[in-house]
């Protein structure tokens, strides 16, 4: 049915009702209405067809829809007006009145305006839709329209007023978008121009006569078109300033209106601003001004002007009031965004003669009133008091704030207040900083793009010419009000604001040209950047245009006053400015703006470096947002930032920003780059005298001051290394290279200078190192003279003898060469040019040619200063072989007399050691014999012992190159000869020792210097001829005369080294002795050695401590002082064992041959390995083990890859040997632990073994002194050792390995006394992540299939085992290590175990790593009936059930694998659990009960430890992490009734194991504790489960009644017994109803366990049903006893609370129960054992074995469960409330949870 015809139809039967006694004509009327209506529902056949109502249009046609209606108004009837009213809106809204009715309609409304109010609404209602639906209103018609809504605008109703104000604005607008519409419609039709005026349309019209009115009724005059004699000015404008900022388009094609706007309304507001005005009047004129400006100044230029330089005047102190100012300056905050009304300005006014200079004038109005306003406020923070202070948490106090300085909503925008609101006094100042920011982003966006582009046609050069005007007219003002404000006391938002408008106008400036305006930019912003201490003389604002660097004299004084001065956060963001003003200027700046920019960043970088920063260690966002941008948004500023504390240090920031203005200066052209350099050299001058020196007037004190430290080195020198690295490749490969030369005699002058501070001559020798390195690196070394010209520096840096450094020297004579060489400092200049050296041999030494002399004489020259004085027979020594003495050297180092002078060997040495060991072959003979003159002069030096070791080494090095180059040329001379034979013969005669049997080793070895006959000169000679092998013999007799001085040097340390030239010598020529040769060799050499070196050893410790002998940890005492000759003894030791391992290894074959001999000799030698390792220090101990690692891996590492055979012979007893020596050493190191120690002190029991083999693991950790890697070394040796004997290994064997390895794992290392960080940190690797060394070396050994232990009886269950224990490590104790008053070690002996033994490993990745192992070893090994019988299977369930117990107080996880060791453990259990039981089943007709009961009940053991875990988590734990330990509880639950249930159910398990398992899942299924518990009642749940686990089976359900009443009522005379009177020791009171309840943690799990249960007992698995009916008849009794329970608890507790509900979870709880109570299928018969079976009732029989037996036996329970259930809760209003949730949807689902049950029951017994 039609909508309009239904409503219509309605009305009118109402109003026919109303009009029948008083108005029978209304009623004719309606009632012809009517019937008209049913005659056209008749006719209606169709819907509304393109939204044309056919009633509405039939309706449309004539008056007789409007007749009853205007009737009934007419009559002024109360009670028909209300229904005439709607009536009239439905049919205007549906347009189903004639167009020519409106007038009639309007005009019966307008009889209605002195109604009701809630007519008038209505009224107000009918007026939009009417003008809405009938676009063709015009003139009279619409002005009718107007004046009514007018008129009931004037009413006194506010509702009414209000509502009719809204009305009038919304219809202006239709009347201006009306016009608009129509415009857009012609000008898409072709039918006017788009940008032309217009004529006016109908509906122009109306908007012009419109307008015109309100500009009258504005201006106080009655209004034409309207009829209307008044309206409030306020509201006029308003109307006049939408219609003004809405449909300014109009106002261009419509030249009637723009005439009226420049005729009416310009007027009236400058006649209203001439006259006194009040807020609400000067507000709606503001905005209306503000419309204009923005939308019209191009049509109205000089009203624009006019307004503009009266709001000028407005601004001018005392001219009018704050109000009035804040209301223009807000309209200025407006203008002064707007980029293009800027420039509009700036164009129409300030370039134009004889115009006002507006724009001028706004930038002098918004710096006066910055500057001027308030200065005393801005300049000065205000006071606060020390409680205001601590509640604003010590923060700064700033008189301008953002927050503070602005206002919620601007006063133009409050149009509704009648007086002027609360303004800030610094309201207006920020309004004007607000201005002034925005003035300079607009000048930026209008500049930048202009400077970018590339090409500049005449429009784009006019732009730049008025860029150039418009910042030469607001420089001056911009530049004030900035210096003015940064020295302000203002917040770090606005700060942050005028620094980025610092940044952008300086930019812009400078980019322009505007020189003289950039460089007082610069200059106020470098001062600003400095804190404000340092210019306290000066005003602000002000820069010293005399000095050079426009602040130099503030700077002097800044260094001076440096105490007390700190650089705050916003001399950063100023610097950052700096640097980024620096950037965008970097094409046209100077070297003197660029010396100001980098002076102001050297005294910052010293502040930085310093420390002298101020309160602000964090910027705040706004401070840190990105200056580079000019155009941020200020507005943006206002805004809090509440991450301030998490952004990066600002200080660092700043140094980064400093670092990428360094980096730019790669892509400087290169006439900028010199403009910079010359900027930075004069800087670098500048600094490098005064720095680090006290300022002039100022005393130097003992204790440095911060500043003082900070000029310890120069910020110029530094930025010009930066710069030289950077620019290296242009510099060097620059065509005359001028700038090289530039740069390289500016530092080297400055580090000759005599007055240079020490830090900064450093930095310079710094610099000049690091950029010859670079250049090398990018040079063309192939050109000897750039070779030259790259190393000539160091030489004239050094002040080296030589031809060509007079010439190229940087001072020019002689006499200031002789000065700077006597300088104290000149030592350092010497090791950096050394260093240099080094770092270019390094880097670049293969590509060298000719510059080799010159770098060994300058090495030379070092070395042979610092040579000690020889004795005289020595000198004549050396001159015979041909080796020039350090006496005859006529050369000394300039700088040999300063104490400092010893360093230079060190520094120096390393270069010939570098060319020793990497360029021997680029040098030719003539440079190899200076290269062995400098080793002999660094050799015989006194200064460094290990450079003098380290020189003979590389004389060896030397004299192995020589040999081999010899032989390379004998053999290149052989190949070519035609008398092979011959030259071969002669070849190895001439080296060879001779071969009679009675010559010594000795002469052997030196049987080629007796053959050497040559004179020094004839060797010396050769050298000059061809290469040849007479050149490498006179070269190698040079080398061993250098050698053979160094050799007779009394030092211990060169004792050492000969015991290295000893087996190197037999290593080298080892193969050319014979058998006897060797053997005496043996007992005569090595043997004899071995034993003096032992004897001396202990002899030097027994003279030390007075006593005959001392134990390892005495000795490791001894051992651990650095330089002592115990010491000294150690690294003999450790050079001999290694010296005779190698030559046993490397001549293994021959030494075979001497039988029975060797073999004493082998199993010696390996007892002294075992005696020096257990009896020596650890370095000691680590060169045993290494020694006997080498040899037992001769199989592995033979030369060749094959054994030969007449080793391989004796190979198996060799290593058997070394399986009981391996064996040995590990039982010393667990019996001489302090553990074990002070045990046998204790028990007086030295005569006892000092270890045995253990039958179970060891628990408690050990200490000793034998370091990781010496035990991880020691692991590793076995396995050589096995790969031999593994065919003689035992099960003795086998479980003596695993009790070591147990033992060692255990083992904890002391760290000696002294020890580093480092080492002790080596010997304590954090073990919770991953695992150490040693536990991965046993683990693996164990665990890899290594170790073949199937062929071995008993050999897995004992590797099962043991790996089971690691397991446990985690928890393994420690024992007391004091020693006992008896004990026989004094103090010097063992002493006192350090505080790092508390430092012990954690296991937990050992644990962890077992875990895994130890499923994979023991499924293999799972089939093995031992693995049950002789109880590996419970050892491992046992171990890992330890960390399950403990679950919450396992070792916290590491960072990588964060799971807890508890669920690795779990984890680890199920899977093996899984396996062992699948596995038991063949073996449980062959395993005794007792052992099946003992592994069943370890396995409850073990789960009870995580099902029912006793300790808590810590308050630690987040959320997610309880959850995902409780979805683990479940998954551990889910398994253990799919894979532990069916197992447990089979007969042969006692069902007391199964019973067990059952309780353990009931006490889990428990939702919440008690605090009556606590106070010592018991839970009736658990009595009911001791009930059904130690009482009778019979069970009678009638019973259940009383003994619900029973306990119900025991059970409230408890609760109120103890609620209402509380406990004696009850500090909390009595517990109120309901608190007593404590739900659980794991409530899920306690829903899993529940459901758990239920399943357990229902009919639903049908894949066992023996085993699954067995288990339920065990679970049943536990199902009923904990549903009887919840609902005699439940039943009890809600009696007790009344109408208060019981706590969440008794509700989930008992709703829960009853849910699966009625689902439970039960298995049928479960519980006839458990009620016992009754054959006088076999009907009851039968129901308790059938399916729902379980709801017979609680029948009386659910009866009582009834009967405390509210009777409203089974209703339809309950069931309804339920839907909402609360206990009363709980108590509906328990009601109909038990009508189920009940039902379940009725159709059981057959009457339902």
């Amino acid at each position: 049915m039609n909508v309009l015809a239904s409503f219509l139809q309605n009305e009118l039967i109402n109003l026919s009702s109303e009009a029948k006694r008083k108005n029978p004509e209304i009623k004719e009327a309606a009632e012809r209405l009517l019937y008209i209506l049913r005659a056209l529902k008749e006719r209606e056949n169709v819907a509304v067809t393109d939204g044309v109502d056919p009633v509405a249009s039939e309706l449309a046609k004539t008056d007789e829809a409007l007749k009853p209606f205007i009737m009934a108004c007419e009559t002024k009837n109360a009670k028909l007006i209300p229904i005439a009213v709607p009536c009239l809106q439905r049919l205007i809204m549906h347009q189903a009145i004639p167009e020519g009715s409106i007038m009639m309609v309007l005009k019966t409304l307008s009889d209605l305006i002195n109604s009701s109010m809630e007519l008038q609404l209505k009224v107000l209602q009918t007026v939009i839709p009417l003008l809405s639906n009938y676009r063709s209103i015009h003139g009279e018609v619409l002005a009718e329209a107007l004046l009514l809504v007018f008129r009931l605008q004037e009413t006194k109703s506010p509702v009414v007023n209000n509502t009719a104000a809204a009305t009038v604005r919304q219809m202006v607008t239709f009347v201006f978008e009306k016009v608009s519409s129509e415009n857009d419609k012609l000008v898409k039709s072709g039918a006017a121009d788009a940008s032309g005026p217009r004529s006016l349309s109908p509906s122009g019209k109306d908007a012009v006569l419109l307008f015109k009115d309100l500009c009258l009724l504005t201006s106080g005059e009655p209004s034409a078109f309207l009829s209307l004699q008044s309206l409030p000015k306020t509201f006029g404008l308003e109307l006049l300033e939408a219609v003004i900022a809405h449909h300014p388009r109009l106002f261009r094609e419509h030249v009637d209106l723009a005439n009226l706007m420049k005729e009416r309304v310009c007027p009236l507001i400058i006649k209203s601003f001439s006259e006194r005005v009040d807020f609400p009047l000067a507000c709606r004129l503001m905005r209306v001004v503000h419309a204009i400006l923005k939308q019209h100044h191009d049509i109205l230029v000089m009203e624009c002007e006019i307004f503009l330089s009266m709001f000028c005047r407005h601004l001018e102190p005392d001219h009018a009031p704050l109000w009035h100012r804040v209301l223009v300056m807000e309209v200025y905050k407006s203008l002064c965004a707007d980029s293009q009304l800027l420039r509009f300005i700036y164009r129409s006014y300030d370039q134009k003669e004889h115009t006002t200079k507006i724009f001028h004038e706004m930038i002098t109005a918004v710096r006066r009133i910055i500057v001027s306003e308030n200065p005393a406020l801005l300049l000065h923070p205000p006071h606060v008091t020390p409680a205001e202070a601590a509640e604003a948490d010590y923060e700064e106090q700033h008189s301008l704030t953002a927050s503070g300085a602005q206002m919620k909503l601007q006063c133009l925008d409050q149009l509704d207040k009648a007086e002027p609101p609360h303004i800030p006094d610094t309201y207006i100042i920020f309004l004007a900083i607000q201005c002034m920011n925005s003035t300079v982003e607009s000048e930026a966006q209008f500049a930048m793009p202009l400077l970018a582009e590339a090409s500049t046609p005449t429009e784009q050069h006019d732009d730049i010419i008025l860029a150039i005007e418009m910042a030469n007219a607001s420089w001056a003002g911009i530049l004030a009000a900035i210096s003015f404000l940064v020295t302000s006391s203002v917040d770090d938002d606005v700060f942050a604001m005028v620094i980025r408008a610092y940044q952008s106008i300086t930019s812009v400036i400078g980019l322009l040209g505007l020189t003289s305006h950039r460089d007082a930019f610069l200059a106020s912003l470098s001062k600003s950047c400095l804190p404000q201490q340092a210019f306290a003389g000066e005003s602000a604002g002000t820069y010293d245009k005399s000095s050079s660097s426009g602040h130099g004299a503030a700077l002097t004084a800044l260094q001076a006053r440096g105490a007390g001065i700190v650089l705050t956060d916003r001399n950063v963001l100023c610097l950052r400015a700096l640097i980024n003003v620096a950037q965008c200027l970097t094409p046209v700046l100077e070297d003197k703006a660029w010396y100001l920019i980098l002076e102001t960043l050297q005294v910052s970088d010293k502040f930085i470096s310093a420390g002298k920063t101020g309160r602000k260690e964090q910027s705040s966002m706004s401070l840190l947002g990105d200056l580079k941008d000019p155009r941020s948004r200020a507005g943006s500023l206002a805004v809090a930032v509440p991450a301030a504390a998490h952004m990066e240090n600002q200080f660092l920031t700043l140094l980064l920003f400093t670092k990428k203005l360094f980096e730019g200066t790669v892509s400087m052209q290169d006439r900028n780059l010199l403009e910079f350099l010359r900027a930075l050299c004069r800087l670098a001058r500048n600094s490098t005298s005064g720095t680090g020196a006290p300022p002039p007037g100022t005393t130097s004190t003992t204790k440095e001051s911060p500043m003082k430290l900070a000029d310890e080195k120069s910020f110029a020198v530094s930025k010009l290394h930066d710069v030289a690295l950077l620019n290296v490749s242009r510099l060097i490969k620059n065509a005359d290279l001028s700038i090289w030369d530039f740069v390289i005699n500016e530092l080297v002058d400055m580090a000759h200078a005599p007055n240079c501070a020490p830090s900064v001559r450093a930095q310079l020798c710094h610099t000049i190192s690091d950029i010859l390195l670079a250049a090398v690196q990018v040079a063309d070394l192939s050109d000897p003279a750039i070779e030259l010209k790259l190393l000539e520096p160091l030489r004239r840096l050094t002040l080296n003898d030589g031809n060509a450094m007079v010439a190229c020297s940087p001072t020019g004579d002689f006499e200031d060469r002789d000065k700077i060489a006597k300088g104290v400092w000149f030592v350092e200049v010497q090791k950096s040019g050394l260093e240099t050296i080094n770092k270019i041999l390094q880097t670049s030494g293969q590509h060298l040619s000719t510059g080799w002399p010159l770098i060994l004489e300058v090495i030379r020259t070092i070395g042979l200063s610092r040579v000690r004085k020889q004795a005289a027979v020595d000198t004549k020594t050396v001159t015979e072989a041909g080796v020039d003495t350090p006496a005859q050297s006529s050369t000394a180092d300039p700088g040999t007399g300063t104490s400092k002078a010893p360093g230079l060997v060190r520094v120096a040495f390393p270069c010939l050691q570098l060319i020793c060991t990497d360029f021997l072959s680029l040098l030719n003979p003539t440079v190899l014999h200076q290269c062995i003159e400098a080793l002999g002069s660094f050799g015989a030096q006194t200064d460094d012992l290990n450079i003098s070791l380290t020189a003979v080494g590389l004389l060896w090095s030397i004299s192995d190159f020589v040999l081999t180059r010899r032989q390379d040329l004998e053999e290149e001379k052989f190949e070519n000869s035609p008398l092979k034979n011959g030259a071969e013969s002669t070849s190895r005669d001439s080296l060879a020792p001779p071969r009679e049997p009675s010559l010594s080793s000795r002469d052997n070895l030196m049987g080629a210097n007796i053959s050497i006959k040559r004179s020094a000169s004839a060797c010396i000679a050769k050298l000059k001829e061809p290469l040849s092998k007479q050149t490498m013999d006179a070269l190698w007799m040079l080398l061993l005369g250098h050698l053979s001085q160094l050799c007779s040097d009394p030092r211990p340390e060169v004792r050492n080294s000969a015991n290295q030239t000893l087996f190197r010598t037999l290593s080298m020529n080892g193969g050319k002795l014979t058998l006897e040769a060797w053997e005496q060799c043996i007992w005569s050499v090595l043997f004899p050695l071995l034993e003096r070196v032992q004897m001396s050893s202990d002899g030097g410790n027994a003279s030390r401590s007075g006593t005959s002998a001392t134990s390892p940890s005495a000795e490791m005492l001894n051992s651990s002082v650095r330089n002592s000759p115990s010491k000294q003894w150690d690294e003999t030791k450790v050079i001999t064992l290694s010296g005779i391992s190698k030559c046993l290894f490397d001549f293994l074959p021959v030494l075979v041959e001497l039988g029975d001999g060797f073999d004493r000799a082998w199993a010696l030698f390996l007892d002294y390995i075992k005696s020096w390792c257990l009896g020596g220090s650890p370095e000691v101990a680590m060169a045993g083990v290494k020694s006997l690692r080498s040899l037992v891996q001769y199989p592995k590492n033979v030369p060749g890859g094959h054994v030969a055979e007449n080793v391989q012979k004796h190979l198996v007893k060799l290593m058997r040997v070394a399986w009981d020596v391996w064996a040995g050493i590990g039982t010393g190191i667990i019996a001489g632990s302090d553990e074990h120690a002070l045990l046998a002190d204790a028990d007086n029991s030295a005569d006892k073994p000092t270890m045995t083999v253990q039958t179970t693991p060891p628990t408690s950790i050990l200490h000793g002194f034998f370091t990781q890697d010496t035990l991880t070394a020691y692991v590793s040796v076995f396995l050589d050792i096995y790969a031999v004997i593994k065919g003689t290994m035992g099960l003795f064997e086998i479980r003596q390995l695993l009790d070591t390895l147990s033992n060692l794992l255990l083992y904890h290392t002391n760290p000696p006394p002294g020890a580093t960080a480092s080492r002790i940190r080596a010997d304590f690797i954090n073990d919770v992540d991953n695992l150490t060394p040693l536990q991965a070396a046993v683990l693996d050994l164990l665990t890899s299939n290594k170790l073949e232990i199937d062929t071995i009886q008993g050999a897995p269950e004992i590797t099962i085992t043991t790996i089971a224990w690691f397991i446990k490590l985690p928890f393994a104790r420690r024992v007391s290590t004091s020693p006992s008053s008896s004990s026989r070690a004094s103090t010097a002996e063992r002493p006192p175990p350090p505080a790092e033994k508390e430092r012990g490993f954690t296991y937990m990745a050992l644990a962890k790593k077992s875990m895994q192992h130890l499923v994979e070893i023991f499924d293999r090994y799972s089939g093995i009936k031992a693995i049950y019988s002789s109880r590996p299977f419970e050892v491992v369930i046992e171990a890992l059930g330890v960390p399950m117990r403990a679950k919450y107080q396992c070792p916290a996880p590491g960072t990588k694998d964060t799971t807890p060791l508890w669920r690795s453990a779990a984890n680890t259990f199920m899977t093996i659990v899984r396996i062992g039981l699948g596995a038991l089943r063949g073996f449980v007709a062959d395993l005794p009960q007792d052992v099946l009961s003992a592994i069943y009940m370890k396995v409850l053991d073990t789960l009870e430890g995580i099902l029912l875990p006793s300790s808590e988590p810590p308050s630690t734990l987040s959320a997610e992490e309880l959850s995902a330990d409780e979805a683990f509880d479940i998954s551990v639950l889910t398994t253990i009734e799919s894979d532990i249930f069916p197992h447990l159910g089979q007969p042969h398990v006692p069902e007391t194991v199964l019973t067990r398992l059952v309780e353990m899942i009931g006490s889990g299924s428990r939702r919440y504790t008690s605090r009556l518990e606590g106070l010592g009642f018991q839970s009736q749940e658990n009595l009911g489960m001791l009930t059904i686990s130690g009482g009778s089976s019979n069970y009678d359900t009638r019973d259940l009644s009383s003994n619900a009443v029973n306990s119900s009522t025991a059970r409230l005379e408890t609760i109120a017994k103890v609620r209402g009177t509380g406990m004696p020791n009850d500090t909390g009171g009595s517990y109120p109803l309901g608190s007593d309840v404590i739900p659980v943690t794991r409530e899920n799990f306690a829903v899993n366990c529940l459901e758990t249960i239920f399943g357990l007992c229902s009919s639903a698995k049908e894949d066992d049903i023996q085993t699954r009916f067995r288990i339920a008849e065990v679970v049943g009794p536990v199902m009923l006893n904990k549903c009887k329970h919840v609902i005699r608890t439940y039943t009890a507790d809600k009696q007790s609370y009344g109408k208060m509900p019981l706590p969440r979870v008794r509700n989930e709880e008992i709703v829960l129960v009853m849910a699966h109570l009625q689902k439970l299928e039960m298995r049928p018969g479960v519980l006839v054992r458990h009620l016992g079976e009754d054959k006088m009732h076999p009907l009851r029989s039968h129901i308790l074995a059938g399916t729902s037996a379980h709801l017979f036996a609680l029948y009386p329970v659910l009866c009582d469960l009834i009967a405390v259930i509210p009777r409203s809760a089974g209703s339809a209003s309950a069931s309804a409330a339920a839907a909402s949730g609360g206990e009363g949807a709980d108590e509906t689902a328990v009601v109909q949870a038990v009508r189920g049950c009940l039902s379940r029951v009725g159709r059981e017994l057959g009457i339902e």
